[in-house]
């Protein structure tokens, strides 16, 4: 593995995609090998967005500002993910690990993804464009989720750049059959 790639767990998301399961898992562990980042892995195959919730609430260590008024029991799925990605955006130096995704229903593989892309891409400003947190996604095949990302994403007033150019911009993809 080059040292080029490995610069890339620093900067830029990362999907894989291609060959097999212990392929993939096998190249994400070399990948990550000696990062000083803290990470965070979800387990693989995740199949809803109920199942990606619950791990969301055993992953990660966040508490609302207002945690005090509120019953975490009672929170709901959007509440949970609302508070997941409010802690990424001010939390610095972690990598977090979705393997297998290819398994999630159709529109919540494309909503998380996009949304911690979009997370990122909302940080640039603040953070000359290194993201607070990076993520690295697995699947077996990409399933066009790029092109569905980009359909679904939103730009700030005063970009110039296009959707297609922030997005591969900040995701790098790494296709194991072409390697």
């Amino acid at each position: 593995m080059s040292q080029e790639m490995i610069k890339d767990v620093d900067k830029k998301h990362i999907l894989i995609v291609g060959k097999t399961q212990v392929d993939r898992s096998e190249f994400l562990n070399r990948l990550i090998t000696g990062t000083n980042k803290l990470l965070y892995r979800f387990p693989p195959y995740l199949r809803t967005f109920d199942e990606y919730i619950e791990e969301v609430k055993k992953l990660f260590p966040f508490v609302p500002a207002n945690w005090k008024k509120q019953n975490p029991k009672k929170w709901t799925k959007d509440q949970v993910w609302d508070f997941h990605l409010d802690w990424t955006e001010y939390t610095h130096s972690i990598l977090i690990i979705i393997e297998e995704f290819g398994e999630m229903e159709a529109a919540w593989k494309v909503e998380i993804i996009r949304d911690y892309i979009q997370k990122s891409y909302y940080q640039e400003g603040q953070h000359n464009g290194r993201p607070n947190f990076q993520v690295i996604v697995t699947l077996d095949k990409d399933y066009n989720l790029v092109e569905k990302i980009i359909q679904a994403f939103g730009l700030t007033e005063k970009e110039t750049r296009t959707e297609e150019q922030v997005i591969l911009g900040k995701l790098k993809i790494i296709d194991l059959d072409l390697s």
